[in-house]
């Protein structure tokens, strides 16, 4: 499967809706998220929507849609996030990867998606 395809952000899905410490440390989280490779034409940005600690849509984001929150970053720095080489957090805080929405309203949901991220990494892929 395909690292940051549509396809792979299903499997995302399947596994944080089926991983209990997830859904706990989501639960009121209810906002819409883009995630964007921004070097890579062949990777569309992803639409992913959470409410109340699962999620419930992903598709690809249509052109123009704004979201609540986006993360994008360069196809390396995702590659080495998943793999472990590069801690999900200091890729944000160092803006490797990029975040973009109101840090106060999604800054007690941190724990979340680190668990996300760390879910993100059990889905087999081809890089």
């Amino acid at each position: 499967m395909k690292f940051l395809g549509l396809d792979y952000w299903k499997q995302v899905e399947s596994v944080a809706n089926g991983d209990q410490e997830f859904g706990i440390r989501a639960k009121g989280l209810t906002a819409s998220f883009t995630f964007r490779v921004t070097d890579k034409d062949d990777l569309p940005p992803i639409y992913v929507r959470f409410e109340d600690g699962r999620v419930t849509e992903v598709r690809n984001l249509s052109p123009c849609e704004a979201t609540d929150f986006s993360l994008e970053g360069p196809y390396e720095v995702w590659v080495k996030v998943n793999k472990g080489e590069i801690d999900a957090a200091n890729a944000i805080m160092t803006q490797q990867l990029r975040f973009k929405g109101s840090t106060s309203r999604i800054i007690r949901y941190g724990k979340a998606f680190m668990r996300l991220f760390n879910l993100m990494q059990k889905v087999p892929v081809e890089y």
